[in-house]
């Protein structure tokens, strides 16, 4: 029996100092978790540099935006491909926070950009085809030329990592980084298989679900070996082809990768965000919210995966995301 006023016994102590040690521990989880989310700029003030890399294979300059922090690195490599039509400065939102956080992010122009005056309209299928298949090279060509990039900007001299290199990309530039990142397809004739050959990036990032295109199969990203981050919403759609003659699927030999996928799910989220990238000529309205929650989990995911940061990774497999967005957003992996 205890007497009032007497100490707890040696048992009842131990008991409370490890409730105390878990209490702790959890709370210190928590912050650590929430700490991840980095949806306020980073320590770094992004520096811009634009040029056209020379291609000869393709008989053109490759026009490229590099965003990098003004500070020695080295610094993880993003390669970002634009989704189809786009004009080139209508990611910047995403781009130049990544490079506030510790990245270089490569934008390169791709032949179908607004901003090179391109548009699909009345254009011969075969040749929309094969510019929609030009993307990839551009994508490998970059990998190809970075040191050509750092002799037309000397700045980023020791500060390309290629060690860590990240394909990323929307909409159709959603395929055509994971057409770069080990994807194989097959149409559904039978007639072909879709391959290309890459193997140089390390991880995967996708805005928009490229499952919710018609031509696709369910969850294409399930089949890369990659870690991967899918950020969607419950109106992410982009343009279909009506059930057109095109259908992809995965070849009968496809072996699904273990590797983790990180799944976004943002409530009213559309495919532009509200006219804020890719396109202007949408209905709206502006989704300022959704952008700053996918840059925020995906600098998280950019941390934890290549940059091994413990903190980035637990917040990824927590329940953070749904309480700090009071539930617009939830994370989970699949």
């Amino acid at each position: 029996m205890r007497v009032a006023g007497s100490a707890p016994p040696k048992s009842h102590m131990m008991h409370s100092r490890i409730i105390g040690l878990i209490v702790a521990v959890c709370w210190a989880a928590s912050a650590a978790a929430s700490d991840a989310y980095k949806i306020d700029p980073g320590p770094f003030e992004p520096v811009v540099a634009e040029i056209g890399l020379p291609f000869p294979k393709l008989d053109k300059q490759l026009p490229l935006r590099i965003a990098y922090p003004g500070v020695p690195g080295p610094y993880p490599v993003i390669v970002f491909s634009h989704g189809g039509g786009c004009p080139k400065d209508m990611y910047l939102r995403l781009s130049d926070h990544w490079a506030s956080h510790g990245y270089v992010v490569i934008l390169p122009v791709h032949a179908d950009s607004r901003s090179l005056l391109a548009s699909f309209a009345g254009m011969d299928p075969r040749a929309m085809g094969q510019l929609v298949y030009n993307r990839r090279y551009d994508m490998q060509h970059i990998l190809d030329s970075l040191d050509a990039i750092e002799a037309q900007v000397p700045e980023l001299a020791g500060r390309l990592d290629r060690d860590h290199l990240i394909a990323a990309g929307h909409s159709m530039g959603g395929a055509t980084a994971m057409a770069v990142s080990g994807l194989v397809l097959q149409e559904s004739s039978g007639q072909f298989v879709d391959r290309f050959d890459e193997d140089r990036f390390d991880v995967l990032l996708l805005i928009g679900d490229p499952g919710n295109r018609d031509f696709m199969p369910e969850a294409p990203w399930r089949a890369i070996a990659l870690p991967t981050l899918i950020v969607t919403g419950s109106d992410d759609y982009g343009q279909n082809f009506g059930g057109g003659p095109i259908k992809l699927g995965f070849p009968e030999d496809t072996q699904f990768a273990k590797t983790p996928n990180h799944y976004v799910f943002i409530t009213d989220m559309d495919h532009y965000m509200g006219g804020l990238i890719c396109r202007t000529d949408v209905s709206g309205p502006l989704d300022y919210d959704a952008v700053v929650i996918t840059r925020g989990v995906s600098t998280a995911f950019l941390d934890a995966y290549a940059k091994d940061n413990d903190e980035a990774r637990l917040f990824l497999s927590s329940d953070e995301l749904a309480e700090l967005t009071d539930g617009r957003a939830t994370l989970e992996e699949r």
